[in-house]
């Protein structure tokens, strides 16, 4: 189930686990600092971040024709952080908000398009957090 209760299931989704050398505050600092500059919607609740960037309107409205509207996929991950013996173990999940349709069958290119996505948004998250694939 999508965040916030949302009861459209996303088409595309991943999910990583990674270690990383920084405490719990400072993981969460790194993550949020590192999609503030995308306008992105960051909301933390103790340990787990919910970040939200995109635009169902502009998607909708212009697809994959250009390379900034290919910017305004909605996507969302979400973040939670664990304290581990050294650093904290962090799992992502990244996938799309972009609710209701009336297939859920994806054309001309947008499976690419969101899996493209998902992979900056876990890539940016990871490398803000200095972190490295979980063992």
């Amino acid at each position: 189930m999508g965040i916030d209760g949302s009861r459209t299931m996303p088409m595309f989704e991943k999910t990583e686990h990674w270690s990383s050398p920084l405490s719990l505050d400072e993981a969460l600092t790194a993550i949020s600092k590192a999609f503030a500059a995308d306008k992105a919607r960051i909301r933390q609740d103790g340990t787990f971040l919910e970040i939200r960037t995109g635009s169902n309107l502009q998607y909708r409205l212009w697809g994959n024709l250009f390379s900034w509207s290919r910017r305004k996929i909605p996507v969302a991950l979400t973040v939670r952080v664990r304290a581990a013996e050294h650093g904290v173990h962090i799992d992502a999940h990244a996938f799309d908000t972009f609710g209701i349709r009336l297939t859920d069958h994806a054309f001309f290119g947008t499976q690419e398009t969101f899996e493209d996505r998902l992979d900056v948004l876990l890539r940016q998250a990871a490398t803000a957090a200095e972190a490295s694939p979980k063992a």
